[in-house]
């Protein structure tokens, strides 16, 4: 085998390239796997969602997305208004604002469970971002040891998530919303994973009454 001559070559020009030639192909099947791994499993009113094997875990994640009549202004002050929130989330037996900071918003929800099983609950963490002048993201985070256990309800092992709000027309939002959740306690994913479907769909229906109630 012959040796290649680099003498012509820029030596530092060469690594460069070569850490951006590693670097796409790292990245490139991530994402197309990440992408590949959602499935559709309803379309109804207008609303799709999609549900994925989350790595490490007995309990898939969803994702929802609809098109609301509303700027992204009139979704963030419905997220963002502590009386209604609990006429849109899905389930909910109790809720309580615990503390706002800048963009911040601190949650405390009881979610209800049909018997045999206990309620859950969890303080989440709401962040208020900015990404561009058409886009807001808020970043949903569960945290477990926010406050003591409450008696009678499990508290949920982990929540993450967000709401992405995608403005593509004139007065038109594109709302999309993600969460995992570990439910904690001694419920089966088989029983939890087909469940799951109806939360973010409800959760949509609620909340796109709500936004155009108060538009």
């Amino acid at each position: 085998m012959g040796l290649v001559n680099f003498s012509g070559y820029n030596i530092d020009k060469m690594q460069q390239l070569l850490f951006r030639i590693i670097i796409l192909v790292l990245l490139l099947p991530i994402n197309a796997s990440a992408q590949e791994n959602w499935k559709l499993v309803k379309t109804e009113a207008g609303i799709k969602v999609y549900t994925k094997t989350e790595s490490g875990s007995d309990y898939k994640a969803f994702k929802a997305e609809m098109q609301v009549s509303c700027t992204i202004e009139d979704i963030v002050r419905v997220l963002k208004n502590s009386e209604i929130i609990n006429n849109w989330v899905v389930n909910c037996k109790g809720i309580k604002l615990l503390k706002t900071e800048d963009n911040d918003q601190y949650y405390y929800i009881e979610t209800s469970l049909p018997f045999p099983f206990k309620n859950r609950d969890m303080v989440y963490h709401f962040q208020y971002i900015d990404l561009n002048s058409e886009q807001v993201k808020v970043i949903v985070t569960g945290i477990p040891g926010y406050i003591q256990p409450n008696q009678g309800i499990v508290r949920l092992a982990k929540a993450n998530g967000y709401w992405l709000l995608t403005s593509f027309d004139k007065d038109k939002t594109v709302l999309t919303y993600q969460m995992h959740v570990e439910p904690g306690g001694l419920i089966p994913a088989w029983l939890a994973n087909p469940f799951i479907v109806n939360v973010p769909f409800s959760t949509f229906k609620e909340l796109r009454n709500v936004i155009q109630k108060t538009k």
